[in-house]
C-alpha cells in the first residue's frame, strides 16, 4: 500500500523555490560532471608510457652533489635572525638530522634535501623566539650554498629575507623575499624533465619564482615531507593534451609536492597557472575546469 505524506500548508511559491533550487542544483551537477568528462575523459585514454616518444626522458640527473656537512653545520650555527640574535642552538638532534638530509640513502634529490633542510631549520628554534622569525639573508645564504641544493649557486645570492609562520609549530610557513622580480631556476641543468602523457611528451624546463614566494612544509602520516600551499612560483615548460581535445599550456601552478622517502620520485599536484591565462590565448571554458581540476603525477621531481 503506498505511503501518503501530508505536506505543510506552506504557499505554493515557496514550494516553487524548493523545486527550482532542487533542479537548479542537480542540473548544475549533471553540467559540470557532463563537462568534465567530455574534457577530462580523453587525458586517460593516452596516458600509458611511450618511451620512444620522449627519447630523452632517461637524462634526467637527480643525484644530489657531494656535500661537506661539517661546512653545511658550520654555517648553520651561524644563522641569525634580523634582530642578530642566534637562531638556534647546534644540538645534537640537528647534527643528526643534517646527517640524514644529506644521506643519499634517504633523501635522493636537490628539491628533497631544501625543503628538509627548511623544515629542520624551523623545527631546532626554540619556541620562545615566537610565532614569526625572520631570518637574516646574509647568515642564511651560506647554508644554501654550501648544501648544494641549487645547481647554480648564484640562486642563493639573491635571497634577502626569510621569514618563518610558526602558528603551527608543525605546519611552518615560509615567505622567501629574493632581491629581484623574478628568479629563474633552470631544470635538470637546464635540459629539463621529459614525461610522456596525454599523447604528448611533456618538457619541465624551469621554475619561476617572483619576488616573493611563498610554501608551507609538514610530515605526513607516511613519514614523507610535504610541500604545498605554494604561491609565486610557476612551472615552465610544454604541456598539454593531444585528443579529440588538443591542448598547448606554458604555464602551470604548483600546489603540493609529496616526497616519497628513499626515492627520487614525488607526487606532484598542479593546476594551470593564471600567468598561462595572460600570456596565451584560451577557450575560457578551459581557464573555468582547470582551476577546479587539479593535475597530479607521479614522477622524478627535482631541479
Amino acid at each position: 500500500m503506498p505511503v501518503r505524506v501530508r505536506l505543510p500548508a506552506l504557499p505554493y511559491s515557496t514550494y516553487s523555490r524548493i523545486m527550482v533550487f532542487r533542479l537548479t542544483n542537480e542540473t548544475m551537477k549533471n553540467i559540470l560532471f557532463l563537462t568534465l568528462y567530455l574534457l577530462l575523459a580523453p587525458l586517460s585514454s593516452f596516458g600509458s608510457n611511450n618511451p620512444e616518444a620522449c627519447p630523452d626522458g632517461d637524462r634526467a640527473v637527480t643525484k644530489p652533489a657531494p656535500v661537506v656537512i661539517s661546512s653545511v653545520l658550520e654555517s648553520m650555527a651561524s644563522l641569525k635572525t634580523t634582530e642578530g640574535k642566534p637562531a638556534h642552538d647546534l644540538s645534537t638532534e640537528l647534527v643528526r638530522k643534517v646527517h640524514d638530509i644529506f644521506d643519499h640513502n634517504k633523501v635522493k634529490t636537490k628539491m628533497a634535501q631544501f625543503y628538509s633542510l627548511l623544515y629542520v631549520i624551523n623545527e631546532q628554534i626554540p619556541i620562545e623566539q615566537g610565532k614569526s622569525v625572520s631570518l637574516d639573508g646574509s647568515t642564511t645564504r651560506p647554508i644554501l650554498i654550501k648544501s648544494a641544493v641549487f645547481t647554480d649557486p648564484e640562486i642563493p645570492n639573491h635571497i634577502q629575507k626569510v621569514t618563518i609562520d610558526r602558528s603551527k609549530l608543525d605546519e611552518p610557513k615560509y615567505e622567501v623575499t629574493f632581491d629581484q622580480d623574478q628568479t629563474l631556476v633552470p631544470l635538470n641543468k637546464g635540459e629539463g624533465f621529459y614525461l610522456f602523457r596525454n599523447g604528448l611528451c611533456q618538457h619541465a624546463q624551469k621554475l619561476i619564482f617572483q619576488k616573493t614566494f611563498t610554501v608551507s612544509l609538514y610530515i605526513n602520516s607516511k613519514g614523507n615531507l610535504v610541500a604545498k600551499n605554494f604561491k609565486g612560483v610557476d612551472l615552465f615548460g610544454a604541456f598539454g593534451n593531444r585528443g579529440l581535445f588538443d591542448v598547448d599550456i606554458n604555464y602551470v601552478e604548483l600546489r603540493s609536492v609529496e616526497f616519497y622517502k628513499g626515492t627520487p620520485d614525488g607526487k606532484v599536484t598542479v593546476y594551470v597557472s593564471k600567468e598561462e591565462f595572460k600570456k596565451n590565448e584560451h577557450n575560457p571554458i578551459l581557464r573555468f575546469i582547470t582551476r577546479l581540476v587539479p593535475d597530479r603525477t607521479i614522477q622524478p621531481i627535482d631541479w
